[in-house]
């Protein structure tokens, strides 16, 4: 990848819409972008003022009378610009084709067509954002839920960084300290092993909050994964459909009716549910459709982070209650016992009593074709309860991704290496200390290598 040429993106979403912006970046952002633009006051984009709005006529390279559109044009000169080169944006009217024409322009006049997430990569390289900010863009952009929105917008605003920086620094007072005792030892009193003790006690501990706090963060970030299980017509998609406040899936009497997943995003309490309704699971299958679609249910069973178990109250229960019942063992499960407008066969006892399941995991819901749907906020507040949603508070920042979390795992093993090593000599100590340190700086991008940056930056957009 070439880091100092100029490149040229759509950073709006392909569609009509009411505008669509053209992002350039690079030394010869300007020169490129004058190419196809021209001014209403007549002033080259060199001449126009930084960080303002100009209306401009959009016309094909080199023919100004082949006009193209009417668009709002920005010049942000280096440094002061979201990659830290000179950006030029076009503000154009939204839609399929213009945004599309005004960059093949661009493209044609010598910029080169971003790469994935290139924009936000050229701002880490030239200190606009660190690893945690660059990451917490795309978060952003993918967030389905206010809490986890807010996480998100906390760590772009450095609250991550800062505690990750806060560890470092404990680290390095240490380990100077220990080089200058090293260096100087008529002049610096070495540590005393209580001393160095206490310190990497505190650090291992502010470590390990952060660790602990990868499980909200990762649900706040991807919602709680929970999936609808039960026998056929036991009241699944109604369930769906009650949660959402919506007609998502289709509701028939026919046992089978829902043979693929369907999938549907809720909010409780500010954090995103992504709900999937998954085929009746039964014993006995002719229909090799049905058979993949309960495949499928029970795979989703096991990387579901949440399962809601429904049962229809007005049936005995059967052999294919006991398989899903076991199924679930060792799960987040919430029993629904459903359809109990009509006179129940089965009670809340009696589940617990034949499959274990606690009395407070047991919801007794109703959720008629025609009729307002019961239960529903109780068993909302018992997801909450389940997930702790109410203790979350907007202004605290948690890890919300795998690869931090592991840098954490690995800074904490180092640092809990020179606790085991506490009464030896202090320079073995050191070794492990600068692995934490390196560990962590994985997470900011201070040490981190290029095939991470290369990693991190895949998933996000050409335009941003």
């Amino acid at each position: 990848m070439k880091m100092f040429d100029t490149i040229a993106a759509i950073a709006t979403p392909l569609g009509s819409g009411g505008v669509a912006i053209i992002r350039v970046s690079g030394a010869d952002s300007e020169k490129v972008s004058q190419n196809v633009v021209k001014t209403k006051s007549g002033k080259k984009l060199t001449e126009l003022e930084s960080h303002k709005l100009t209306l401009s006529d959009i016309h094909k390279a080199g023919d100004e009378s082949a006009s193209v559109d009417q668009a709002l044009v920005s010049v942000m000169r280096a440094p002061h610009s979201y990659t830290g080169e000179t950006v030029v944006e076009i503000n154009c009217h939204g839609g399929y084709f213009a945004a599309g024409l005004i960059l093949n322009e661009l493209l044609s006049c010598g910029a080169r067509l971003a790469e994935a997430g290139e924009f936000t990569r050229r701002a880490f390289i030239n200190g606009k954002t660190d690893m945690t900010g660059a990451e917490a863009a795309m978060d952003i952009i993918d967030s389905t839920s206010g809490l986890g929105l807010g996480n998100a917008a906390n760590v772009l605003n450095g609250a991550l960084a800062e505690k990750i920086n806060d560890i470092r620094q404990d680290i390095m007072e240490i380990t100077s300290h220990i080089s200058a005792a090293v260096d100087y030892p008529d002049e610096v009193d070495p540590l005393t092993d209580e001393e160095v003790l206490e310190k990497l006690n505190l650090i291992s501990s502010k470590i390990s909050e952060l660790i602990d706090s990868f499980e909200t963060g990762r649900i706040l970030r991807d919602g709680i994964h929970t999936v609808i299980v039960g026998k056929p017509n036991v009241g699944k998609s109604s369930l769906l459909n009650a949660l959402s406040r919506s007609d998502r899936a289709i509701v028939t009497d026919i046992p089978g009716t829902t043979r693929d997943t369907i999938e549907e995003y809720i909010n409780i309490k500010g954090a995103s549910l992504r709900l999937l309704d998954t085929a009746g699971i039964r014993a006995e299958v002719s229909d090799e459709v049905e058979q993949i679609g309960i495949d499928r249910a029970m795979e989703n069973i096991k990387i579901a982070d949440l399962c809601l178990f429904v049962i229809d109250s007005n049936s005995k229960l059967e052999p294919e209650d006991e398989k899903i019942a076991k199924a679930l063992k060792g799960k987040t499960t919430i029993v629904i016992l459903n359809k109990t407008d009509k006179s129940a066969e089965i009670t809340p006892i009696e589940l617990k009593n034949r499959f274990g399941f606690e009395t407070d995991d047991i919801v007794e819901t109703s959720t008629p074709k025609d009729k307002t749907p019961a239960g529903i906020e109780k068993l909302e507040e018992r997801i909450a309860e389940k997930f702790a949603l109410g203790t979350i508070k907007s202004g605290e920042v948690y890890v919300s991704n795998t690869r931090q979390r592991d840098s954490l795992v690995k800074a904490r093993e180092s640092v809990d290496l020179a606790l085991n090593g506490v009464g030896m000599p202090f320079d073995l100590l050191y070794v492990d200390l600068e692995d934490a340190l390196s560990a962590l700086g994985e997470i900011t991008g201070a040490t981190v290598q290029e095939e991470i940056i290369d990693q991190v930056f895949s998933r996000f957009c050409v335009g941003k």
